[in-house]
C-alpha cells in the first residue's frame, strides 16, 4: 500500500510540475513588450506640404513639383483627435499662398538643374526670378494634409490648436481626422519626471524609409529608448526635456513614454550637427505639462474608449493563452476601429496558436483536471489508510502521524493556482518628396485618400484554403472609402459603368465592368473581368490575378494606380 501511495504522490508531483511550467509560459511577456503593444496602435505618421505640376513653355516640358514634410503623432482622444509638433503641420497653418511659393521655387531648382545652372544664382537674382514667373505656367495644385492610417489609408487633417515654432517651447498641435473609437494614450505628468527616468519614443522616422524594405514596412512604427539627461528651458522660459533616446527626421510630433506608457511629452527637435552630421543623444522633448494646454484649447478628452477596452482585454487573453476569448475581443476592437494595425495579426497568431495545440483551455485545461483528480486520488487513500489504521490495534499511532524521534510526515503539496517634417528645423524639410510617401501627390485633398505606396499595408497570410462563410468586401481607400458590401450568392461586379456593375468607381483607371467578387463552390473568390489595367490581391507586386480565393483580412485592390482597395472580412 505504501507503494501505491508513493506512486501515486510521484504522479500528483509530476502533474503540478507541468502546470506550474504551462501557467510560467503564459507570463513570459516583458513589460517592454506590453508598452510596445499597448502603445503602437495609437501612433501614426502625418504629411503635411503641396504638390502640383508646372509647365515651361519653352521646351514643353511638366515638371513634377512638391514640397512635402514627414512627422509622426499620436491619439489622445478617441474621436480623432491628435497630438504632434506644430512645425510638423506648419505648411498648412501658413496657408496655401505660402504652398504656392514654395513650390515655385522647387521648380526653379529642377529648372535650373535642367539648364546646367546654379538654383542659388537665380534665386538671388530678382530680375531674372521675375522673367521665369511671368512664363510659369501652374497646371495643379494639392494640398497634402494627410494622417497616415495603419492600412494605408491617408485621412485629411485639420489643426485644432497650434502653438508656435521650433525653439520657443510651445511647438504643440492638435489635429483632428474624422474617426471614431481611434485607440489612444493616456496624458502623463510631466512634472513628476526625474532625471535618468526610462523613456520609450514612437514615431516613423525618415531613415527607416529605404528601397531595402516592403511597402508594409512605412506603416510601422520605430520604437527607439533612452533616459531623461536634463531638464532645461527655451529662450522664452518654457520648459523641455532632453532625452538620450535615437531619433530623427520624421520622429518629430512623436509620444515619448513612461514605463506606465503615458506620454509626458513629444519630441521636438534634436542638437546642432558637427561637421554636418547628426550627433545622437541629444534630442528635446516638449513636455506634457505644456501639451496639455492646447488639448484642452482643442477641446479633447483623453478618455480610453470602447476599442481600446476591447484590445487591451484581448492582449491579456492572448498573454495567457486563451486563444478563443482573445480572438472576440481583437475582432470586436477591429469592428469598431477598422484600421487598427494590431488586432488583424494577432488574431491570425491566435488562430495559428489554436491549430498548434496551444490553447489554454486545452492542454491547460487536461493537466489541470489530472492534477485533482490525482489529488483526489491522494486524499481518499489518506482517508482509507487513517480509517483502518483507527480500527486496527496493531498500529495504534495511526498513518499521518510520527513516531516519536521521527520527523513529521510528508505534507501533500499544494496545486499552484494559475496565473490569470524634419526634426531639427523646418529649414530641413525633405523637398524631394521620397519613395514611399511619392504617390501622395496623386491623392486628392478630400478628407480621405489612397496613398499607392503603401496600399498592400493589410498583407494577410494566405491558408490555402478559402472560408466557407459569405462577409463582406469594406473599402479601405477610394471613392467608396469605409462603404460595406455583402457578398450575396450571386456576387457582385466593381466597375466603372453604373448599368453593369453593382460597385460603380467613377475612374478611369476603372474599366466598365472591372472584376466580379462572389462565391465559386462555397468559396469566396475574386475573378477580373478582362480589365485593362488590373485587378491585385495585397500587393500590386503580387502581380495580376485571374481568379483568387479570399482568406479574411485579404486586400483586393482595383486597377495598378490602387483606385481602390477592398478588404474581406467576415
Amino acid at each position: 500500500m505504501r507503494k501505491t501511495i508513493l506512486i501515486t504522490f510521484a504522479l500528483l508531483l509530476t502533474a503540478v510540475f507541468l502546470t506550474a511550467n504551462l501557467a510560467a509560459s503564459t507570463d513570459k511577456v516583458s513589460e517592454g513588450q506590453r508598452l510596445a503593444m499597448h502603445a503602437k496602435p495609437a501612433v501614426v505618421r502625418i504629411l503635411d506640404g503641396y504638390a502640383g505640376t508646372a509647365y515651361w513653355p519653352a521646351t514643353g516640358k511638366l515638371y513634377q513639383v512638391a514640397y512635402v514634410g514627414s512627422g509622426s503623432g499620436a491619439f489622445i482622444d478617441p474621436n480623432g483627435y491628435i497630438a504632434t509638433n506644430a512645425h510638423v503641420t506648419d505648411l498648412t497653418h501658413q496657408g496655401e499662398d505660402k504652398g504656392k511659393e514654395l513650390l515655385f521655387v522647387e521648380f526653379v531648382k529642377q529648372l535650373a538643374a535642367d539648364y546646367g545652372k546654379d538654383p542659388r544664382a537665380i534665386l538671388n537674382n530678382s530680375e531674372l526670378l521675375a522673367q521665369i514667373s511671368q512664363q510659369f505656367q501652374p497646371r495643379e495644385f494639392k494640398h497634402i494634409h494627410h494622417v497616415i492610417m495603419p492600412d494605408g489609408t491617408a485621412l485629411a487633417f485639420e489643426i485644432k490648436a497650434f502653438g508656435g515654432a521650433v525653439g520657443d517651447g510651445k511647438d504643440v498641435s492638435i489635429i483632428k481626422i474624422e474617426v471614431k473609437n481611434a485607440p489612444i494614450l493616456k496624458l502623463g505628468d510631466s512634472s513628476r519626471v526625474q532625471l535618468q527616468d526610462h523613456i520609450t519614443v514612437f514615431g516613423y522616422p525618415a531613415a527607416a524609409d529605404t528601397n531595402v524594405l516592403d511597402q508594409k514596412s512605412a506603416l510601422e512604427a520605430s520604437i527607439t529608448d533612452g533616459k531623461v539627461s536634463a531638464r532645461k528651458n527655451s529662450q522664452d522660459g518654457a520648459p523641455v526635456l532632453q532625452v538620450s533616446a535615437p531619433a530623427t527626421h520624421g520622429n518629430s510630433g512623436g509620444p515619448v513614454l513612461n514605463d506606465q506608457g503615458e506620454i509626458v511629452g513629444l519630441l521636438t527637435f534634436r542638437g546642432d550637427t558637427v561637421n554636418g552630421q547628426e550627433v545622437q543623444g541629444f534630442n528635446f522633448v516638449v513636455p506634457s505639462s505644456t501639451l496639455m494646454e492646447y488639448v484642452k484649447q482643442a477641446g479633447a478628452t483623453n478618455q480610453e474608449g470602447p476599442a481600446d477596452k476591447a484590445y487591451r482585454e484581448g492582449l491579456e487573453l492572448y498573454w495567457q493563452s486563451e486563444y478563443s476569448a482573445a480572438i472576440k475581443k481583437f475582432e470586436t476592437a477591429r469592428s469598431l476601429f477598422a484600421q487598427h494595425s494590431e488586432a488583424d495579426r494577432l488574431i491570425r497568431d491566435s488562430q495559428q496558436a489554436i491549430a498548434e495545440g496551444k490553447e489554454k483551455s486545452g492542454l491547460g485545461g487536461v493537466i489541470l483536471l489530472l492534477g485533482s483528480l490525482l489529488a483526489l486520488t491522494v486524499a481518499g487513500v489518506g482517508v482509507v489508510m487513517v480509517m483502518r489504521k483507527k480500527n486496527n490495534p496493531a498500529n495504534p499511532i495511526g498513518y499521518g502521524q510520527a513516531m516519536p524521534g521521527q520527523a513529521q510526515p510528508f505534507a501533500s503539496p499544494q496545486r499552484p493556482q494559475m496565473p490569470t517634417p524634419p526634426f531639427a528645423s523646418i529649414t530641413e524639410r525633405t523637398a524631394d518628396y521620397a519613395s514611399p510617401l511619392a504617390n501622395a501627390i496623386a491623392a486628392p485633398p478630400a478628407k480621405t485618400a489612397a496613398l499607392s505606396s503603401t496600399a498592400a499595408a493589410a498583407v494577410a497570410v494566405r491558408t490555402g484554403t478559402a472560408p466557407l462563410a459569405r462577409g463582406a468586401m469594406v473599402c479601405a481607400s477610394g471613392p467608396l472609402v469605409g462603404r460595406r458590401f455583402e457578398i450575396t450568392a450571386e456576387g457582385f461586379f466593381i466597375g466603372r459603368d453604373p448599368l453593369a456593375a453593382q460597385v460603380v468607381i467613377n475612374n478611369p483607371s476603372v474599366s466598365s465592368r472591372h472584376a466580379w467578387i462572389g462565391l465559386r463552390n462555397g468559396r469566396v473568390v475574386v475573378v477580373d473581368a478582362g480589365s485593362t489595367n488590373g485587378t491585385f490581391v495585397n500587393a500590386i507586386s503580387n502581380g495580376r490575378i485571374q481568379e483568387v480565393a479570399l482568406n479574411p483580412g485579404d486586400m483586393v485592390i482595383i486597377s495598378e494606380t490602387e483606385t481602390a482597395r477592398f478588404n474581406y472580412q467576415q
